[in-house]
């Protein structure tokens, strides 16, 4: 018997099969996320109207990130121990926990939020707003992907976790409200310290005590698993967690190459990048066992539009690559590529495509080598440098630098960026002020007669 749910999760690629078995689940979630039909209508639309669900694979992917909502706000009342990690973050050790026992769930609540109550649901303000009431008030350049975990947790829609690993050296706002919410609901956490203070001019180079502290910092998230949560992360468990996040990252870089060079542009850069942050939702059992047969399934697909010519853009649109994709709201990058541009990149799935490779293993060490390759890691010029690298290998027309304004990391390159990129490369930059996780301030409106000034620039040169 069909409910009021049923026609959206066939939308988002569950069979009829699935729906009946999980009923109960589906019920019990959505009670607590306080979705009802009238709901359930909206999200087919949005759903319909913003993401190309003629796509297997992103049906499969739209899927797979709402069966993780429902698997996240049931995890405690089915018996499960908790692990939250932020974003960003060193993905490793959530993949070697996750692998490890079926009891324990891990994964970024926040990024969850993003993807199903903005991409599906278009309903993420109530929590914003919740997370403003709630000690991370509105005005003061708080970073809102962090006011949507607060607010997600007062609204009591996400469980108190377990464990919290969070990165204290590159986000900084990730701690401090770790650190509040660990006043409020008791719940420890483990801070992974670092250093951002390379000299100028150090990358790609790097004293190696800095891999030596990082590894042991991310050994000592490993230690605290085990003394909080009661579960050790041997070595089964992290040869099964680099095994699988290079399923899913081999299946990412094959998708990456695959757009980077298509013209016409085969499907918007709103799918890849919902394929890519399957990587920084969660590192569940779910995500990094169907994750890669899904972005494999969307491969096929787009690749079989490329070799037919179809595309979601103008054959010879001029190309740009953006910093990353807005986690909520897919009418933003929408809006870019209806102003006549092709985004067949963003910044971070290149660079990450370049950087990583297969490691048979997880440890501190192999990780916090690997993570120095990434320039975000050394400091400022290191994130300039990394991006400049990563522009000089793609045929592009422009940049637009879609920087957060209240993310320190990131909005101290936004000018310096523009500089540079222009005088090494000759490729105008647009350094675009927005809220990658937030758009009621940074609409698609707000932003569009800049975006298409820029575009009309790049079609004129």
């Amino acid at each position: 018997m069909d409910d009021y749910y049923d026609e959206l999760l066939e939308v988002c690629g569950f069979t009829v099969e699935e729906i009946d078995q999980e009923r109960y689940r589906i019920e019990k979630a959505f009670r607590k996320l306080e979705l009802g039909p009238e709901d359930m209508a909206r999200a087919v639309t949005w759903v319909s109207y913003n993401h190309d669900v003629e796509l297997a694979g992103v049906r499969m992917m739209l899927g797979i990130w709402l069966k993780e909502l429902i698997d996240l706000v049931l995890a405690k009342d089915e018996g499960k121990k908790l692990v939250y990690f932020g974003f960003p973050t060193i993905p490793g050790p959530a993949a070697a926990i996750a692998a490890s026992t079926d009891e324990l769930f891990c994964t970024s609540p926040e990024t969850v939020l993003c993807y199903t109550m903005g991409q599906i649901f278009n309903k993420l303000t109530p929590i914003l707003e919740e997370g403003e009431n709630n000690g991370l008030p509105a005005g003061h350049g708080l970073c809102s992907l962090q006011q949507i975990r607060v607010g997600g947790m007062a609204k009591k829609i996400i469980p108190v976790p377990d464990l919290v690993l969070t990165s204290s050296y590159f986000c900084d706002m990730g701690s401090k409200t770790d650190e509040l919410l660990h006043e409020k609901y008791a719940h420890p956490a483990v801070y992974v310290d670092g250093s951002m203070d390379s000299r100028w001019g150090e990358y790609p180079d790097y004293l190696p005590q800095r891999v030596d502290f990082l590894g042991a910092q991310i050994e000592k998230i490993f230690d605290q698993v085990k003394e909080v949560v009661g579960v050790e992360i041997g070595e089964e468990a992290r040869y099964e967690g680099a095994s699988r996040g290079h399923q899913i990252f081999s299946a990412l870089s094959e998708l990456v190459d695959l757009m980077k060079d298509a013209d016409p542009q085969p499907i918007s850069i709103v799918e890849a990048e919902l394929a890519r942050r399957l990587t920084n939702g969660s590192a569940s059992r779910r995500v990094i066992t169907e994750g890669p047969q899904a972005i494999r399934l969307l491969n096929q697909e787009v690749r079989k539009r490329v070799q037919n010519g179809m595309g979601i853009s103008k054959k010879g649109a001029p190309r740009v690559m953006i910093l990353m994709a807005h986690f909520s709201d897919p009418g933003i990058m929408h809006m870019i590529e209806n102003a006549g541009l092709s985004i067949p990149v963003a910044l971070h799935s290149v660079v990450q495509a370049k950087v990583r490779k297969r490691t048979p293993f997880i440890s501190g060490e192999i990780l916090a080598e690997r993570e120095m390759g990434f320039g975000a890691f050394h400091g400022t010029y290191g994130f300039i440098r990394g991006a400049v690298d990563a522009i000089k290998t793609l045929n592009l027309d422009g940049v637009i630098w879609n920087y957060l304004y209240n993310c320190r990391p990131i909005a101290i390159t936004s000018h310096l960026l523009k500089q540079v990129v222009e005088k090494e490369t000759g490729i105008p930059v647009l350094s675009l002020e927005m809220d990658l996780y937030d758009s009621r301030s940074y609409s698609a409106e707000a932003l569009r007669t800049r975006v298409e000034a820029f575009a009309e620039m790049l079609r004129v040169k």
